[in-house]
C-alpha cells in the first residue's frame, strides 16, 4: 500500500491511500479458499462448491472486510511512523468513495486529519497568578460547627414548614382547570426547603402544615427533567411536555435537630476520647477547615495556572475539521445549529487537555505505573484506617490494590489525582505564587468558575 500526506492547511492534510490488487488479493483468495472448503450450501456437497459461486455470494463482503482492515492498520502505522499527533481520528472523503468493487483493480482513498498545534510552555513567576486563601475566622468557624451540629443530628417532627426543613409529599398533577386530573401522574417525593432556588416556591411553602396542599411549578421545585423524573417516579421523556402547576399536599415535616455542642458531638467527629473540650474542638476543627481550604486553594490556583498559561499560549485548532468530525462521529444526528452552539465549549476543553498533555510531556509529570500501584495500596489502607483496623500488608494488601488496577475506571481517576497532584507541586515550585486572601464567598465564587 502506497500513502502519500498533501498538507490542506496548517493543522490539516489529506493522506492519500492507493491500494494494489498485491495488497489485498492474497488475503482475500486465502478466506474463500477457507469458507469453500467448510460451505455447505444447498444443492452441492460440502467442500465442492465451485469456487465462481463462492466469489459471487461473498466475494465482494469479503474484499471490503480486508480492504477496511488494510486501511485501518496502515493508517495507524503511517500516523506513528510520522508522529503525526491527530485529532479525533481520519474522516474518509465522500468523493474518493467511487471504487470499482467489481474490477479487483487499484483502489484509491481519500482521508483527512486535523493535527494537533504544537504547543510552547514557559514557566515563569511572571505569570502573575496568585493563590486564592480564605482565613478561618470565627464566623467560618461557627458555621463549620453548626454544620457538623447538625450533620450528626436527629430529623423530627415539625408543625409547620420552616427556611430548612424536608417537605414529604404527593405530587399530583392538576389539568387545566386547577383540578386533579383523572390518571394524571401523582408520586410521593420530598422537597428540601434549603435547596430551592425559587423565593416564590419557597414562600408559599413556608408555615404550611401537615394536609395543606400548595401549587407549585415542577420546574422550580426540581433541578432538571432527570430529577423532576425521579420526583414522579417516571422516565425523562414523560416530563418533557409538563406545562403548568401541580398540587403538592404535604404529609409530613421533617426538621433537623442540631446535636448539643459536647462529648457526644466531640467522639462522633473525631474518635472516641480524642477531644476533651469545646476549646479542643474548636482548635480541631478550625485545623481540620484551614487543611480542607488549603487543598480547594491549590486546586483552584492549577486552574487558574492552566487557563493562564491557555491564554499565552494563543493555541490553534483546525476548526473546521473538528466540528466535521464531531458531525461525523457523533452517536445521534446534529445539526449545524446545535454544533456551532456547543462548539466553543468542546474547544476550549480540548485546548486545555492539549496544553495540560504538553506540560506533563514537557516536564515528565505524566503518572507511572508503580506511582499508580502504590496509590492503589494507600488508599485500601486508608480504607481500614477508617474503622480502626490494621491494614493487611505484602501480598495481601497487593491482591486488594490488584482488584482497583483491574478496573480502568478506577485506573483513571487514581491516574489523574496523581497528575494533579503532580501540576500543583510542580506550579508552586517553578512559579512560587503569592498568597492572595479573599473573603469565603468569593472563593466560592471561584471555585466554580475557574
Amino acid at each position: 500500500m502506497n500513502i502519500e500526506r498533501e498538507e490542506t492547511g496548517t493543522l490539516t492534510a489529506t493522506l492519500k491511500l492507493k491500494l494494489a490488487p498485491a495488497d489485498y488479493e492474497p488475503a482475500v483468495d486465502k478466506v474463500l479458499k477457507q469458507q469453500r472448503k467448510t460451505a455447505a450450501w444447498p444443492g452441492f456437497r460440502p467442500g465442492q462448491v465451485p469456487m465462481s459461486i463462492v466469489k459471487k455470494r461473498i466475494g465482494r463482503s469479503v474484499l471490503v472486510n480486508e480492504v477496511e482492515r488494510l486501511i485501518d492498520e496502515n493508517l495507524r502505522k503511517y500516523i506513528e511512523e510520522n508522529k503525526l499527533r491527530v485529532l479525533g481520528q481520519p474522516l474518509p472523503r465522500n468523493e474518493a468513495m467511487d471504487n470499482d468493487w467489481e474490477a479487483h483493480g487499484e483502489f484509491n482513498f481519500q482521508y483527512e486529519v486535523g493535527m494537533a498545534p504544537a504547543i510552547e510552555v514557559e514557566m515563569s513567576d511572571k505569570l502573575g497568578v496568585e493563590m486564592p486563601v480564605v482565613d478561618v475566622d470565627a464566623a467560618l468557624l461557627d458555621k463549620e460547627v453548626a454544620d457538623m451540629q447538625r450533620r450528626y443530628g436527629t430529623l423530627a417532627d415539625a408543625a409547620a414548614v420552616d427556611g430548612k426543613d424536608m417537605v414529604i409529599g404527593d405530587l399530583i398533577e392538576l389539568d387545566e382547570t386547577g383540578e386533579i386530573k383523572p390518571g394524571g401522574l401523582m408520586n410521593r417525593t420530598t422537597i428540601t426547603m434549603e435547596d430551592l432556588e425559587d423565593e416564590a416556591t419557597r414562600s408559599s411553602l413556608a408555615g404550611k402544615a401537615v394536609g395543606d396542599g400548595v401549587k407549585v411549578d415542577p420546574h422550580k421545585v426540581s433541578k432538571g427533567h432527570d430529577d423532576l423524573a425521579k420526583m414522579l417516579g417516571v422516565d425523562h421523556d414523560a416530563v418533557h411536555g409538563l406545562k403548568g402547576d401541580m398540587l403538592f399536599r404535604i404529609a409530613e415535616i421533617k426538621r433537623m435537630q442540631p446535636m448539643e455542642v459536647g462529648q457526644e458531638l466531640f467522639d462522633r467527629v473525631f474518635g472516641e476520647g480524642a477531644v476533651a473540650d469545646e476549646a479542643a474542638f474548636r482548635a480541631k476543627v478550625k485545623e481540620s477547615l484551614e487543611g480542607m481550604l488549603r487543598r480547594d486553594s491549590e486546586r483552584i490556583y492549577k486552574r487558574l495556572v492552566m487557563r493562564a498559561l491557555a491564554d499565552k499560549a494563543a493555541i490553534e485548532l483546525p476548526d473546521e475539521f473538528l466540528k466535521r468530525w464531531i458531525s461525523f462521529t457523533s452517536e445521534k444526528p446534529i445539526t449545524p445549529e446545535e454544533l456551532e452552539a456547543g462548539y466553543a465549549g468542546y474547544a476550549e476543553g480540548l485546548k486545555k487537555q492539549l496544553l495540560e498533555d504538553r506540560i506533563l510531556e514537557k516536564y515528565g509529570l505524566e503518572a507511572k505505573g508503580e506511582e499508580i500501584n502504590e496509590f492503589a495500596k494507600q488508599y485500601m489502607r486508608d480504607q481500614f484506617a477508617q474503622y480502626g483496623i490494621p491494614a493487611p500488608e505484602g501480598e495481601k494488601l497487593q491482591e486488594m490494590a490488584g482488584r482497583m488496577l483491574s478496573d480502568r475506571d478506577q485506573v483513571r481517576k487514581m491516574r489523574d489525582s496523581i497528575v494533579e497532584h503532580k501540576l500543583i507541586a510542580h506550579f508552586k515550585a517553578m512559579l512560587s505564587p503569592r498568597d492572595k486572601h479573599v473573603p469565603f464567598e468569593e472563593f466560592l465564587i471561584l471555585a466554580r468558575t475557574a
